[in-house]
């Protein structure tokens, strides 16, 4: 399995609205990617600290989507290359001025 990541960068004057990510950009998001990816989960991470150096923000969001294999990665790099993401690059600035940094990691259990 594997773990596709959206990793939002803080920065000073930074704005997120989570509760828009979450009723609009995620339902976008699914809406886009039926029928191109086969992902088992998609869900959001908010306000991610760490745990052990005075809870400093490192994250306002992480969007997470688990795909069972190395094709359906493939596919979303192409998905993200394609004009289909357009409605979600357009669809940024109503949530946030954070620029989202993009990972790939293989999961064992």
């Amino acid at each position: 399995m594997y773990a596709i990541r959206a990793t939002y960068l803080p920065r000073e004057d930074m704005h997120f609205d989570s509760e828009y990510y979450v009723k609009n950009h995620l339902a976008l998001a699914r809406s886009l990617l039926d029928g191109r990816i086969k992902y088992i989960d998609m869900h959001a991470e908010f306000e991610v600290r760490e745990l052990m150096q005075g809870e400093t923000l490192y994250s306002p969001c992480i969007m997470v989507l688990l795909v069972e294999t190395e094709d359906q990665v493939e596919r979303f790099r192409e998905f993200m290359r394609s004009e289909h993401v357009l409605p979600l690059v357009a669809d940024l600035e109503h949530y946030t001025n954070c620029e989202a940094r993009w990972s790939v990691s293989e999961v064992a259990s």
